[in-house]
Parts: C-alpha cells; sequence; structure tokens
C-alpha cells in the first residue's frame, strides 16, 4: 500500500511524514438534490450518518459553501451532531469562508470537533488540514496560531495528506512555529511534489536551483519547473522564460523560446493552478 510513510521511508530520523479536494459543481450537486427529494425527500435526522455516502455529503457540503442552500445545511447539521466525522468536516469547510461571522465561528467548531475528537480518536486529515491551514494563513477570524498549525498539518501529512507537506514545506523554510530548516522544508516538498502539488514542484525546483536545502542541481530544478509548467502554475512558465533569456538551468539562450514562455505565462495567468 502506497504511503507517504513508505515514500517518505528516508527522511531524517524523528521526522514524522507528511486533498486537495475536488469541489462539485453547484449544478452536479443541485442535481443531487433534485434525486433526493424525488426519491422520497430530505433524510431524517434519525437515520443513522453511516448510511450516508460520501458522494451526498460532498454534494451538500458544495450546495453549502456555493449557495447556503438550507436543506443542505439542515441535514449536515444533523450528521455532524450525530457524530460523522465527514459531515463535521464538510460543514466546517464550507462555513469557514461564510460571510457570516457566526456562521465562521460554527465551522471552525466543527473542524475543531473533526480534527481532533474529544474521544481521543484519530483526527480526520481533511479537517487537520483545512484548521491547519486556517490557523497558518489566518483565515477569515481565525487568528494565526503558527505552532498549533504547525501540529495539525504533521498530523494530517503522517496520514499522507499532500497538501499538508507544502504547507509544512513553507513553514519550514520560512520558521513559522518552528526553527527554520531548509533541508526538511526540501523534504516536504519533495513529498507533495510526488503526489501531483504544482506549488510544491515550483518551490524543490527552487531549492535545487539555489542548492537550499538540497545539493544544487540545475537539471533537477529545470524538469521541476517544467513539470509545475505543465500544471499551468505562472511562477514556473515565468521561471522557464527567465531561463531561455538568460541562459540558465543548462538551457542555451533562445529568444524565442523566450517569448514563446512569456506569452504563455499571461495565458496561465488567466487561469493559474489554484493553491492546495
Amino acid at each position: 500500500m502506497s504511503s507517504f510513510r513508505s515514500a517518505w521511508a528516508g527522511a531524517p530520523a524523528g521526522i514524522a511524514v507528511a486533498r486537495t479536494g475536488q469541489s462539485v459543481p453547484l449544478l452536479s450537486a443541485a442535481a443531487a438534490l433534485a434525486v433526493a427529494i424525488t426519491v422520497g425527500g430530505w433524510l431524517s435526522g434519525a437515520r443513522h450518518a453511516s448510511a450516508i455516502d460520501a458522494t451526498q455529503i460532498e454534494s451538500w457540503r458544495a450546495m453549502v459553501a456555493q449557495a447556503m442552500e438550507p436543506q443542505a445545511l439542515r441535514q449536515l447539521r444533523q450528521l455532524a451532531r450525530d457524530g460523522s466525522t465527514p459531515a463535521r468536516t464538510a460543514l466546517g469547510e464550507a462555513l469557514l469562508d461564510s460571510r457570516d461571522v457566526s456562521l465562521r465561528h460554527e465551522g471552525v467548531r466543527w473542524l475543531e470537533a473533526a480534527a481532533q475528537p474529544a474521544d481521543g480518536a484519530p483526527g480526520d486529515a481533511r479537517a487537520q488540514l483545512a484548521l491547519g491551514k486556517a490557523l497558518l494563513l489566518g483565515t477569515g477570524d481565525v487568528a494565526h496560531d503558527y505552532p498549533r498549525a504547525l501540529h495539525l498539518l504533521r498530523q494530517a501529512a503522517d496520514r499522507g495528506d499532500a497538501a499538508a507537506a507544502y504547507y509544512l514545506g513553507l513553514m519550514y523554510r520560512s520558521g513559522y512555529g518552528t526553527a527554520a530548516n531548509t533541508a526538511l522544508a526540501a523534504h516536504w516538498f519533495d513529498g507533495a511534489a510526488r503526489h501531483g502539488i504544482p506549488a510544491a514542484m515550483f518551490m524543490l525546483a527552487n531549492a535545487y536551483r539555489d542548492g537550499d536545502g538540497v545539493p544544487r542541481d540545475e537539471a533537477r530544478a529545470l524538469a521541476l519547473y517544467e513539470q509545475a509548467a505543465e500544471h499551468e502554475l505562472p511562477e514556473a512558465v515565468q521561471a522557464l522564460a527567465m531561463a531561455y533569456q538568460n541562459g540558465e538551468l543548462g538551457l542555451v539562450r533562445d529568444d524565442a523560446a523566450f517569448r514563446k514562455q512569456w506569452l504563455e505565462t499571461a495565458h496561465t495567468l488567466k487561469h493559474p493552478a489554484l493553491a492546495p
């Protein structure tokens, strides 16, 4: 079974190893709502949370996040009160960016409950990522708490969350909540990059280009920039353009290639890769 534990077996001693969830389009969520009504109306709160599949919970999450659909909100709240960890996480995520301050606070409470259950059970990695990210970035009414963010992100990363690995890389690179450590930053970026996070590919490319926490390796840096550029990350496309202009990273100076990459930069800025 593939996991971050096996993929990062070579991590320094004592280092615990570190969803990018896909939002459900509003149209499909609305379709799910129509089906639910057609087959017999909304589920009663008495129905056990385990009977609700992940697809239904994700549909309700999308409806709450995108349109604050009242019946979807009611269903998620009922499931969350009944102890459903997936529902608590979904509801917390959906409410965290609400314009209503009371709803944002409610979202944080549900994420807290899912990330660190009172019964001592393992927390939900998705909730740990969402709450850890909010504490790191200071999202909405959530104040910065770097040590707690580091703790939550480490928990999520240890359970295989690639996005959590990326944010840990940022924290170790800049010394948020911990001593700055470029080798550890590169370590976490490497794990996230291997699991498809374009921003991590870019950060790791920078490390190899500069020899920052890893041995300097221009060929590896170039490959990572190209990989991130394929995901339409503007910073990576721009880095390639400058490499062609200046003859860096083992490339021969090429004005035509520079212009092509520069135009591609403008294109990617219109629909850049989303942050994890």
